[in-house]
C-alpha cells in the first residue's frame, strides 16, 4: 500500500463515507476494509477476537493480510455493508503509515481506481481516472502492482480464507487454526 493508488477517507466520518463510494463507483451496501496502524491498535476498537488471533496477526502485520471480523459498535453501519463485519489491515507502506499516525486512528482503505477497474500503477493514472473527484492526490511513485492481500474470516473458529493472495494458505495455517 503506497501513496498515488489508495483512497483515506476517515473511518467516523460518514461525508467521507459517501464521497468515497461516489468517486469509486461502488455500490453501497458492500463492506469495506479498515486501515490500523499496528496489532495493538485493535485494541481500541472493542472487537471480539478468538483466543490467540491477535498474537498471531503479529506474523503478518504490517503487510498483505486483511482480517475479516465482527463489527463492534465503534463501526458506522455503513462500512459494516450490513454483514455485521469489517476488514483490517496493518499496512507496510511507510506513507500508509505516516498517514495512519496523522489522523491519529483507523481509516478507510482502498484501492485509487473505479469500482471493478484496473489498479493504477501511479499517480498518472489515479489524476486521469479520478483526478476531478479528489482533494490531494500524493505522489509516491510508481508502485508494483501484483497479488492481492490475503483475506481471512475470523469470525469463525477455525478461520477460513476468503481469497489467497500474498500470503499463501500453508504460512497462515502455521499460525493460526484455518479451515
Amino acid at each position: 500500500m503506497r501513496s498515488g493508488r489508495t483512497h483515506w477517507p476517515r473511518m467516523q466520518s460518514s461525508a467521507s463515507w459517501r464521497s468515497r463510494v461516489a468517486v469509486k463507483g461502488r455500490a453501497r451496501g458492500k463492506p469495506v476494509s479498515v486501515l490500523v496502524p499496528s496489532v495493538e491498535a485493535i485494541a481500541s476498537l472493542d472487537l471480539s477476537l478468538a483466543a490467540g488471533v491477535p498474537e498471531a496477526l503479529r506474523a503478518f502485520w504490517p503487510g498483505p493480510l486483511t482480517v475479516v471480523v465482527k463489527a463492534s459498535a465503534k463501526f458506522p453501519a455503513a462500512l459494516t455493508g450490513a454483514t455485521g463485519t469489517v476488514g483490517l489491515r496493518v499496512p507496510a507502506g511507510l506513507v500508509a503509515q505516516a498517514i495512519l499516525a496523522a489522523f491519529g486512528g483507523p481509516v478507510i482503505g482502498t484501492s485509487a481506481n473505479k469500482a471493478g477497474g484496473p489498479d493504477p500503477g501511479d499517480a498518472k493514472t489515479v489524476q486521469r481516472a479520478i483526478g476531478g473527484q479528489i482533494d490531494v492526490l500524493l505522489d509516491g511513485g510508481r508502485v508494483a502492482l501484483g497479488v492481492p492481500s490475503t483475506v481471512l474470516d475470523c469470525t469463525a473458529v477455525p478461520a477460513r480464507i476468503l481469497r489467497e493472495g500474498a500470503i499463501p494458505r500453508a504460512r497462515l495455517a502455521a499460525a493460526i487454526a484455518v479451515a
